[in-house]
């Protein structure tokens, strides 16, 4: 009976698991393809990903460091869908070509109760996370967000 039980337990585990972003880390490094956000009936999710410093002597420090360079880039993809993003854009342009373009991109306000879902490393010890956000808190916060699953 006990061994029942857990199969049923790891099957809904399984299960609950199966729903939200997928990696987006394959054989060490960035897939090819993924997607950032996805808004489904349940959450908001996002994914942020952070570099390692290659100046940290130690696994250990470019694996923090990185991680909670995701984690704030998770935020700021969060923020990005919830209240938009202010963006500036200049090019330059001489003698009829583009000579240089700068894009600036920044998000204000303020998210309350994500979730880290996962953390992945990446073979340079970069980090991929998926956070999410659940939609109970979001219309709370007088935000109306469709899905895009």
């Amino acid at each position: 009976m006990k061994r029942i039980c857990l199969c049923i337990a790891a099957a809904l585990a399984l299960c609950a698991c199966a729903s939200g972003m997928k990696s987006a880390v394959k054989d060490g490094k960035i897939a090819p393809e993924f997607n950032d956000t996805l808004v489904d009936s349940e959450y908001l999710w996002v994914r942020g990903f952070g570099a390692a410093n290659p100046d940290h002597k130690t696994e250990s420090q470019r694996r923090i460091m990185s991680r909670e360079a995701a984690i704030a880039h998770a935020y700021q993809r969060a923020i990005e869908v919830l209240y938009g993003a202010n963006l500036d854009a200049d090019v330059q342009v001489v003698d009829a070509v583009s000579s240089g373009s700068t894009i600036h991109s920044s998000a204000e306000g303020l998210v309350n109760g994500m979730e880290l879902v996962s953390t992945e490393y990446l073979a340079d010890d970069g980090c991929a996370v998926i956070m999410r956000l659940p939609r109970q808190r979001i219309r709370e916060a007088g935000i109306n967000l469709k899905e895009n699953n």
